[in-house]
């Protein structure tokens, strides 16, 4: 190419000269700048952490290919989804969007297709269950960034006083444990569970999930939040409720500042937790608890299941970005690029085979990745969603100090009419 270049030049200055033209420059091309633009959630939710590692990403991607720029905005979770509902509204649409949902979008025909945002050979090393779990309408919309699962959290020197020498699997079998540590340990609640705004979708699912339910029928394409099985959960947590094994007003108690606050004070024997609750006991008071984990318990006839949750990076198609949109994309899978990535966000799961691999053998994400066979996840595919998950977020812990039908009812008369 360069050879060839010279050639050109050297005859149009022979050209010029044979006609007396002299002192006049041929114009060069020069190819406009791309300025992509991305949208990205704060996951340590500290404001900096994820800031810098896109910032040092965006530099390194531009001296790689010069011509292209990435800016990168990091948002606080509670704020991306209208974040980026206004910069669509305001026709500022970003390039690329990294948070936890995408079918409203991809039911809009705003997105491009995940084999449109990232090369074949870097969707081949995505670990299938995530990437089926990123499809609308049977095609993939989204890229998955990273997941996280949940596991069964217990404080050993709880259960030791109240003689439990064996996790229990079942709903009899937690009644059970839970009555002898009511018994042994005045003050401490049995279970903490936080069905209050925060995250009561992420409880219900597991509780409901445990009983054979699940939020969406996909073989009958309709939503299910009040189906025998979902009932028959939160009756169950009722009961837990009844029986005061679980924290006053569970309908008002948050995941981080109630549930997880109770547990690392000692006053709580299980709770469900992510990979980051250890980290967050050391900082938040719980350094000294003796900590165990495993599955889950189960309804009658069921088995036990983990919440499988994943985020995702979507591609817009306003601004036609699409070749520099997939050069970026396949830069931060490259293995140091991503392992940054993850690192920066915290230390959740990743979504590649080739990193899955290497994370299977972190004592720390081991059992969350064992669990993940056994994981159901949000129905994140179907575009009312989003509609779904605020109806639950706001109400669904009600049915645990209500009425569960008529509260599961209620619910599910919000989702089938949602839009």
């Amino acid at each position: 190419m360069k050879k060839s270049t010279r050639r050109v030049a050297f005859s149009a200055s022979l050209v010029l000269a044979a006609t007396g033209v002299v002192g006049i420059s041929l114009p060069v091309a020069h190819a406009a700048t791309v300025n992509l633009t991305m949208v990205a959630a704060d996951y340590p939710g500290d404001g900096k952490t994820q800031q810098a590692q896109w910032d040092g990403l965006s530099k390194a991607f531009t001296a790689a290919n010069p011509g292209i720029t990435m800016t990168v905005n990091v948002v606080s979770w509670d704020v991306i989804d209208d974040k980026v509902k206004t910069l669509i509204a305001t026709g500022k649409t970003p390039d690329i969007v990294n948070k936890g949902d995408y079918s409203a979008p991809a039911a809009a025909g705003l997105l491009y297709k995940a084999s449109e945002m990232v090369s074949a050979s870097t969707l081949a090393d995505i670990v299938p269950t995530f990437l089926n779990n990123s499809m609308y309408n049977g095609t993939a919309y989204a890229v998955p960034d990273l997941a996280s699962a949940r596991a069964l959290f217990y404080n050993k020197d709880i259960l030791k006083k109240a003689g439990v020498t064996k996790l229990p699997t079942t709903y009899d079998e937690l009644i059970t444990v839970l009555s002898k540590i009511k018994a042994k340990n005045p003050g401490v609640y049995g279970y903490a569970v936080p069905m209050g705004p925060e995250e009561a979708q992420a409880e219900f699912s597991i509780w409901a999930g445990g009983n054979g339910g699940r939020m969406y029928d996909y073989t009958a394409k309709k939503w299910t939040i009040n189906s025998a099985a979902n009932i028959g959960a939160m009756t169950f947590l009722k009961k837990l409720n009844d029986l005061k094994y679980i924290e006053p007003n569970p309908a008002k108690c948050d995941r981080t500042a109630c549930a997880q606050t109770l547990f690392a004070a000692g006053k709580a024997a299980f709770i469900n937790g992510s990979v980051f609750l250890p980290a967050w006991l050391k900082a938040n008071g719980g350094a000294g608890i003796n900590l165990g984990s495993g599955s889950f318990v189960h309804g009658p006839g069921q088995e036990a299941v983990t919440l499988g949750v994943q985020d995702y990076f979507t591609a817009y198609k306003a601004n036609g970005h699409q070749a520099e949109i997939q050069k970026f994309m396949d830069f931060l899978y490259q293995p140091a690029n991503y392992a940054d990535f993850l690192t920066a966000a915290g230390g959740f799961i990743p979504a590649t085979k080739s990193a899955g691999a290497v994370a299977a053998k972190d004592p720390a994400l081991a059992p969350f990745i064992a669990l993940l066979p056994k994981a159901i996840f949000y129905p994140g595919d179907i575009a009312t969603f989003p509609a779904v998950k605020g109806a639950l977020q706001q109400s669904v812990g009600l049915a645990v100090t209500g009425n569960p039908a008529k509260v599961l009812g209620d619910i599910q008369k919000k989702a089938l009419a949602a839009k």
